[in-house]
């Protein structure tokens, strides 16, 4: 048994694993521990704005609706499902454990959602969300919130690029900016189809760590609204430094991806208050990039094809602010900046 915030629960670990996960019943990956706690604000940010049925859709061990319910108020109805059997047996031991009321369900995903509605949806599933993302629209109520996990990083990076198109309609990019590419298109994906079923999407935190990328949103029913949110997705393309929209001779093109805000202010200061060092820390640099709309650059990569030295980032940074320019640090990777600057002007710092 381990203790995990307020749950106790079963499980089967291995505290060495730092990967993705395995697809076994009752699995706990510890490298999870940072975002159920993020999810633990969310879901106490939502509460505060009235939801109040949620759905952990596939639970392995129960952990995050156990949590949710203990550790936010005792009138949230959580349902709590997975498809397997055993680990649908290790969420009765675990919810029976932690003497809390949930219904527990053995159901595959869209199937249950189907046919119940709910404020608050939670997807993490093992591997791409993809297939899964259509059916959450169809058990939300007209207002409401949702988070996904995807641990296809590499695939959304461009490392598989026909995998990405075919899962997500969208092509990637392996190069300076994957991993902020990456998460872009699946927020486009869902944005995407969000608008099939006349929903608008609206990212309040998207964030790649370790091995997965997550993302929490809000939604809402209507026509307009779904026609603004599409309005966010469009394409990136590389031609000497990165540029928005469209072009017909550039060589390397991203999208169709989100090119809008990746994170909710209102909410990121909420983390900005939390006890947790490591969440301060995320959410300072979550602020910091999302004023700058366009990928990420790498400051090894441009060094490396400069054939220079490395700078210091924070002295990078700063020559670019006083030249006028927008810059800021990145969560996607230690070497990682944001600007503004054309890319001829960013070598000419170094």
């Amino acid at each position: 048994m381990i203790e995990e915030g307020k749950a106790k629960i079963f499980t089967v670990i291995n505290k060495d694993y730092k990967g993705p996960g395995k697809k076994s019943a009752g699995f706990y990956n510890p490298t999870w521990h940072l975002d159920r706690d993020i999810q633990i604000l969310f879901c106490r940010h939502i509460y505060q704005q009235g939801a109040r049925k949620f759905l952990d859709g596939m639970a392995a061990t129960g952990i995050r609706g156990i949590r949710i319910k203990k550790e936010i108020s005792k009138d949230i109805s959580i349902d709590i499902n997975d498809v397997s059997k055993k680990s649908y047996e290790i969420i009765l031991k675990n919810v029976k454990e932690n003497g809390i009321e949930a219904t527990i369900l053995n159901e595959k995903f869209c199937n249950l959602v189907s046919r119940k509605k709910y404020d608050y949806i939670d997807l993490d599933p093992y591997g791409s969300p993809s297939p899964y993302i259509p059916c959450i629209f169809e058990g939300l109520k007209k207002k409401g919130f949702i988070s996904i996990s995807a641990t296809d990083v590499a695939t959304l990076s461009g490392v598989f690029k026909k995998t990405c198109m075919r899962r997500y309609l969208a092509n990637p990019l392996k190069m300076q900016g994957a991993k902020e590419i990456g998460l872009r298109i699946l927020l486009g994906y869902i944005a995407r189809i969000a608008g099939i079923f006349d929903y608008s999407f609206k990212p309040m935190l998207s964030y790649h760590y370790a091995h997965y990328f997550r993302v929490y949103g809000s939604i809402e029913k209507g026509v307009k609204k779904a026609e603004k949110s599409l309005a966010c997705v469009g394409q990136f393309y590389w031609e000497n430094g990165w540029k928005i929209g469209k072009s017909l001779n550039a060589k390397k093109i991203a999208g169709p991806l989100w090119t809008g805000k990746l994170h909710d202010k209102n909410f990121i200061k909420i983390l900005e208050s939390s006890e947790n060092k490591k969440i301060k820390e995320m959410a300072k640099k979550f602020m910091e990039e999302d004023a700058i709309s366009l990928p990420y650059y790498e400051s090894g990569k441009i060094a490396k094809e400069i054939k220079t030295r490395q700078p210091s980032l924070d002295k990078l940074i700063e020559k670019l602010r006083r030249h006028g320019w927008e810059a800021a640090r990145t969560h996607f990777a230690g070497n990682a900046f944001k600007t503004n600057a054309g890319y001829d002007e960013i070598k000419s710092y170094f």
